[in-house]
Formats: C-alpha cells, structure tokens, sequence
C-alpha cells in the first residue's frame, strides 16, 4: 500500500519537471514573438513624415542628376552639328566679301548677292537663337583663350592688338567652340629695333 503514493509522488515530480522544462524552452520564443510585435507596430506620424521627406529629397536629387545628364547629351550633341555647320557660314562669308556685281548684269548679280546675305544671316540668327556668339576681335587685345594668333607683324599699334580676323571664332554657352585666327601686332618698339638692326646691317656691309 505504500508504493502506491510513492509512484504517485514520483509521477508527479516528473510531470512536474517536464512541464518547467517546457516552459524555460518557451521564454525565447516568446521574447522573439515580443521583438516581432515591437517591429511590427505602426508608425507614428513624426515618422512617417520624416520618411516621406527623405524620399522625396532623395528622388528630387536623382531627378536633376538625370537632367543635368541630359543636357549634356544635348550639348555634346548640338556642339558636333555646329562644329560642321562652320565651315559652311566661312564659305558663306568668304563668298560674300568677294563677290562684286558685273557690269553687264548688275541687277542679277546684285539680287543673287542679296539672297546670300539673306541665308547667312538667317544661318547667324539660328546660332544665335542656341546660345552661340561670334567671338569679337575688332580693336581687341589678343587673348589666346579666345584667339589663335596665325601672324605677328611689327606695326604702330600697341603689342598683342588685333589686326585682323582670318576665321571667326564662336562661343557656345558661354565657352569656346572654336577660337578665332587673327593677326596680331609685335608693337612699334619691335618695327623699330628691326629696322635698327637692318640698318646696322648695311652699314657693317659697307665698312
């Protein structure tokens, strides 16, 4: 009879220990359920406005990244076209300037004269319409960012002044697409001690 309450007792110290088991075996699962809850609640409106502001900058800057590459497409694009576009308005130019009416058809020849500087100005306004200038150079100084000095020559004006455009030059957008050919002056002092020497030269031959 007493092995009875003593296989009881033993029972239920072993139920006993299972059921402790189980539940230490829980307490993880049920932090890790707890974390799960926490990420899973819903935002509040400070963060959902602060989120939303930053997706917003973030596309903003991505749009204008994707602008700026654009125009630059079109720029490097446009800068191809115009740079075989020039030759064209030189001839244009060169055409003009040398053209001089006959005496027997002068009223032809003036006409076709006039169509010519019709269609180069309309070839100026179209450049001018996409932000491309003519460089100047008349009673300019010489500036090698701007021009390209094929000849130097000594003359009464100062050193470095313009004398003459052999090929224009453009700006696009404000930098240069192609620089302009002049002629520039070596200045008076340089005409001067060229001649001094010429002279001394002859001298020295007669002597």
């Amino acid at each position: 009879m007493e092995t009875k309450p003593k296989a009881e007792e033993e029972a239920r110290k072993c139920c006993g220990g299972s059921c402790h088991s189980k539940d230490k075996l829980a307490e993880p699962e049920k932090k890790q359920n707890e974390k799960q809850n926490e990420k899973a609640s819903p935002m509040t409106v400070e963060e959902l406005t602060d989120l939303l502001q930053r997706t917003h900058a973030n596309f903003e800057n991505y749009r204008k990244q994707v602008q700026l590459q654009i125009e630059d497409i079109k720029k490097i694009a446009a800068r191809d076209i115009i740079l075989q576009i020039l030759p064209v308005l030189d001839n244009f130019e060169l055409a003009i300037k040398n053209a001089q009416p006959d005496n027997g058809e002068k009223g032809k020849n003036l006409e076709f004269i006039q169509g010519m500087e019709l269609i180069y100005a309309q070839l100026l306004q179209i450049l001018q319409n996409n932000n491309i200038a003519a460089i100047e150079t008349k009673s300019k100084d010489f500036d090698p960012y701007y021009h390209e000095a094929l000849m130097k020559v000594p003359s009464d004006l100062p050193a470095n002044k313009i004398m003459e455009e052999f090929q224009k030059g453009y700006l696009l957008h404000g930098k240069v697409l192609r620089h302009a050919k002049v002629k520039i002056s070596a200045g008076p002092n340089h005409s001067q001690n060229s001649q001094n020497q010429t002279n001394q030269s002859k001298n020295e031959s007669k002597n």
